[in-house]
């Protein structure tokens, strides 16, 4: 794919960035270290990236960047600086080739949209998806439009085409909602359990053999993170003895670890990602081979910054990104950042940024590589309470996780929390419901609604009490006179129990007998009629 990469373009922006100290701000929204083809100048992107925070970009702090980071012998050292500050182009130059750098990238995602698309395709499925993912790059294009299929045909018939499919946040049914090698984000109100998703998603990972980092940006002494790791990781079936397996062990000097430790815990909330903390980081995402990393905390992140950074500017918002977090993706791991969600998300008849966005700067939704998932709260959950949270997708870029359409949004799993403290022991057994495991529940609902109306309208036309196995028998006799094939009696049970619950009805006791009393009339507002009662089929 030698056609969708451009080596010279790559230099000249780099090289322009150290020789002029205002390049940065006029490319830095226009190009993202992911984009760099070559890592080494990924790398070397985001240490100007950095460095730009703190002030005026030149060489010298580049490398001292870099050598802080133990990236500098890995770009080269300082005589790769040195010679790409002597390499300069003029401002013009620069914008150009910035330009040129990110429409290859999208050439390249595009490439991986299409081979997806024929891959379905030769699997004889419908590639709906992957054709609305390939049309969004190309909407978001800045060149013509016009990319040459060939090669990426030439890989789907020779078979080396490879689709990206989201590996993390693992549902009951075994779909994921979160994607590797890519920046991730889910955002939501304070009460909707996004910190608890994300450690969640470790504890799945922990639990698949894989070691994790958590980087706490909210909290300064891990107490809330190790309390909620051990009562989601005690929830899920994982013994106290090997829990305490994957948390314990320091960090040896040479970034390994200790046999069996799978979490490795940062507090960012006092000193911020220093270079220093980026260092190790990095390190044990290499050395480990750590495929998920979790940013809890993007606003605060950005304040701990030194210098503080603002997230409600595009500048300050793509410098944190560029210096900070797609070095660890590009260092292999699938990040996912925690965020919260813009104040006037969720109102009615918008489409707005705002309506499916995190708060701060529209760069951070841009920025997404892999998958935005807005969390819901539709039950706040604790500790001592049940909730459940709806997790809606906003972006995917890659266009392939597993949704179901509700009310014009995309839902791809529910989060069920129980907590369980009858031992004395606080336990969180969480859930994430599949899209299709909701759907399911929608339907047995909505068929339970309609048989609640049917026994409703009984008891209002009868008008006194009614035993529930004469209900039963007095809809079944009318169903079948009708043409029907009788009520499906676990249709009927839940159908009561829900009048029950909601004080449409109360119980009276008769003996061993439990009969119905109408309290008010309850009306479906389904217009649909119940699948029992279809009429018969003429046998003859």
């Amino acid at each position: 794919m030698s056609n969708l990469s451009n080596a010279p373009a790559e230099k000249r922006l780099l090289s322009a960035c150290l020789s002029d100290p205002k390049v940065i701000d006029l490319v830095i929204d226009k190009v993202a270290p992911g984009d760099f083809v070559n890592p080494k100048m990924g790398a070397i992107f985001s240490a100007i990236a950095r460095v730009a925070t703190r002030g005026p970009v030149t060489a010298i702090d580049v490398v001292e960047e870099l050598r802080a980071s133990q990236e500098l012998t890995e770009v080269g050292g300082d005589q790769a600086i040195s010679w790409l500050a002597g390499y300069a182009g003029n401002q013009d130059e620069a914008v150009e080739a910035a330009k040129t750098v990110r429409d290859l990238a999208r050439r390249r995602d595009q490439a991986i949209a299409a081979r997806a698309a024929a891959a379905t395709i030769e699997q004889g499925g419908d590639p709906i998806v992957e054709i609305a993912q390939l049309t969004e790059l190309s909407e978001t294009s800045d060149d013509d439009g016009w990319t040459d299929l060939g090669p990426i045909v030439d890989s789907i018939i020779a078979g080396t085409h490879r689709r990206l499919e989201p590996a993390m946040l693992k549902t009951n049914e075994g779909n994921c909602l979160v994607y590797p090698n890519r920046l991730n984000i889910i955002m939501g109100a304070p009460e909707s359990m996004k910190s608890w998703t994300a450690k969640y998603t470790c504890v799945q990972q922990m639990m698949d053999g894989k070691p994790v980092v958590y980087i706490d940006c909210e909290e300064s002494d891990g107490i809330t993170c190790a309390e909620r790791i051990y009562a989601i990781a005690l929830g899920a079936g994982v013994s106290k003895d090997t829990l305490k397996q994957w948390l314990d062990g320091p960090l040896k000097s040479d970034g390994s670890r200790d046999r069996g430790k799978r979490l490795f815990y940062y507090r960012a909330e006092t000193n911020g990602l220093n270079a220093k903390a980026r260092a190790q980081i990095l390190r044990i995402v290499r050395s480990q081979k750590v495929g998920f990393v979790v940013l809890d905390g993007f606003a605060a992140a950005m304040a701990s910054h030194n210098p503080p950074l603002e997230e409600d500017k595009a500048r300050d918002v793509n410098m944190f990104l560029s210096g900070n977090v797609w070095p660890i993706v590009n260092a292999g791991a699938g990040v996912l950042v925690v965020d919260h969600i813009a104040k006037s998300a969720g109102s009615n008849g918008t489409t707005s940024f705002q309506n499916r966005g995190p708060r701060g700067s529209g760069a951070k939704l841009a920025s997404v590589s892999g998958v935005a998932i807005q969390a819901s709260v539709v039950v706040a959950g604790s500790s001592w309470s049940p909730g459940r949270v709806e997790l809606y997708v906003s972006k995917d870029r890659p266009g392939r996780v597993k949704i179901v359409q509700r009310n014009n949004k995309r839902l791809a799993g529910v989060l069920v929390s129980t907590p369980d403290n009858s031992n004395g022991i606080e336990i969180t057994k969480l859930e994430l419901l599949s899209p299709d495991e909701v759907a399911q529940q929608q339907a047995e609902k909505r068929w339970d609604l309609i048989a609640a109306e049917k026994v409703s309208k009984l008891l209002s036309e009868v008008g006194r009490p009614m035993a529930k196995s004469e209900i039963k028998d007095t809809l079944n006799e009318v169903r079948k006179a009708n043409g029907g094939q009788g009520w499906r009696a676990d249709t009927l049970v839940k159908a009561m129990e829900f009048l029950t619950k909601n004080n449409w009805v109360r119980v009276e006791k008769e003996g061993r007998n439990e009969n119905l009393a109408r309290l008010a009339d309850y009306k479906a507002d389904y217009g649909d009629i119940h699948c029992d009662e279809r009429p018969m089929e003429n046998p003859f």
